[in-house]
């Protein structure tokens, strides 16, 4: 059983009360072209300037958290997965030149709708709720990220795919430890939580969800 396909987790509750929106999310069009390697490369490109931009806003979605945190622990955890951001943010740089795309063209790229809705809505939750419901929010962007690259990896001859790159960093080792920990973080701020906020929290997850299926959706 992998670690997404566990009953007793908050992650896989809610996927369950979010088939729809859940479906629409891992399933797109786009991440089945990541997988088959038939997503033009435009399209790819046009994914990796948009990531960019919000890769710098989910360190400021982070600050949030540690602002929010109600013990030192947590405080520090956020401390930690923001210097994480940082460094991906120079990763991603260095990854994007592999697709001739300039740091000049990185700087110069202008958020779109859909980018800007998602993290406008995960920033709109970050100051109104608790870390609870903001990890909810991100739960789609950073477990997501995680099982669709553990899916993708599964899938036959996905290493002739031109974008074998991406999945191979999802599917790591350590982006699959990134993804366990934030599962079991949910689970751990849920414990503390009032029970009755779960409708709350579906709603959240769902909304989320299709954010970012339009995340993937611009790009096409």
């Amino acid at each position: 059983m992998s670690i997404y396909n566990n009953s007793k987790n908050l992650f896989f509750k809610l996927k369950q009360d979010a088939p729809k929106e859940w479906k629409q999310y891992t399933k797109h069009k786009f991440v089945i072209g990541l997988g088959n390697g038939t997503l033009k490369l435009s399209s790819f490109k046009d994914y990796l300037l948009q990531d960019y931009i919000f890769l710098q806003k989910f360190i400021k979605i982070l600050s949030l958290s540690a602002y929010k945190a109600k013990n030192s622990k947590d405080r520090n955890r956020s401390v930690d997965f923001i210097i994480g951001i940082k460094h991906e943010l120079s990763l991603h740089e260095n990854y994007c030149k592999k697709f001739n795309i300039s740091m000049n063209k990185l700087l110069k790229t202008k958020e779109k709708k859909a980018n800007k809705n998602y993290t406008d809505y995960v920033l709109k939750v970050g100051i109104r709720k608790s870390n609870l419901e903001l990890f909810v929010a991100l739960s789609p962007c950073i477990i997501g990220y995680g099982e669709i690259g553990y899916t993708l990896s599964k899938v036959k001859s996905w290493k002739k795919s031109k974008y074998a790159s991406w999945i191979k960093m999802y599917a790591s080792k350590e982006y699959q430890n990134i993804s366990k920990e934030n599962i079991l973080y949910l689970d751990k701020l849920f414990t503390k939580a009032n029970k009755n906020s779960y409708k709350s929290l579906v709603k959240i997850f769902k909304k989320a969800s299709k954010l970012e299926a339009n995340f993937w959706e611009m790009s096409v």
